[in-house]
């Protein structure tokens, strides 16, 4: 049985593992949020690049806006849960710098095609940083997540590449099927990022 002075010498010890315990949780529940807020973002932005739905075109460049903005605010959640500096933290950083390098594309109405170059910058800045996160998964459905948004990322900056070409050397729209391909991306980086979220979400339940 403890006596009195021997439990006031060995509570502090028991205080601060509760507090660690604290900060772990909270770390937790922070990279939790930021993978559905990312992966909720990339819906969004999916949506808004669908061709057959009938969206304004002031209404897709919002959508995708938005969506951008809450993949920023994910991957930066994402990455401040993570205390050490981790090629999965980088990769966080570095998508969320290509969110807002797609954001500031959509949101600026340029003169040339200047915002199409940003957005297609954005979308390869993004492939990087699911790339660069892969050095870090140990899971498997962390590679498959981060490889479908890598590839979808990429699909999308190809397309936005043959709809600047296209622009470029004809007077007629780009064809529907680059939209198509965007479309295409935008939905497979989505289905990778709610395979992260869920993946995520089903480790710590």
């Amino acid at each position: 049985m403890l006596e009195h002075d021997d439990w006031k010498i060995m509570r502090p010890n028991v205080v601060v593992s509760d507090v660690k315990a604290e900060w772990f949780m909270g770390d937790n529940s922070k990279q939790l949020i930021g993978a559905w807020t990312q992966a909720l973002g990339t819906v969004v932005v999916a949506i808004g690049s669908t061709p057959s739905l009938p969206i304004h075109t002031s209404g897709r460049r919002g959508l995708g806006v938005i969506g951008n903005v809450l993949q920023a605010t994910g991957n930066g959640l994402e990455a401040e849960s993570q205390r050490k500096l981790t090629y999965g933290k980088l990769g966080n950083i570095i998508q969320a710098t290509g969110n807002i390098t797609v954001t500031t594309g959509l949101a600026i109405d340029f003169p040339t095609d200047t915002g199409e170059r940003l957005v297609i910058s954005g979308d390869l800045i993004q492939a990087l940083g699911a790339v660069t996160a892969l050095g870090s998964a140990n899971r498997s459905y962390v590679v498959i997540g981060n490889s479908l948004q890598a590839i979808g990322n990429s699909l999308q900056a190809f397309g936005g590449v043959r709809i600047l070409k296209e622009n470029a050397h004809t007077m007629w729209q780009p064809g529907d099927g680059n939209e198509f391909l965007i479309a295409k991306g935008s939905w497979i980086q989505a289905f990778g990022a709610i395979l992260l979220a869920i993946g995520l979400t089903s480790e710590w339940t």
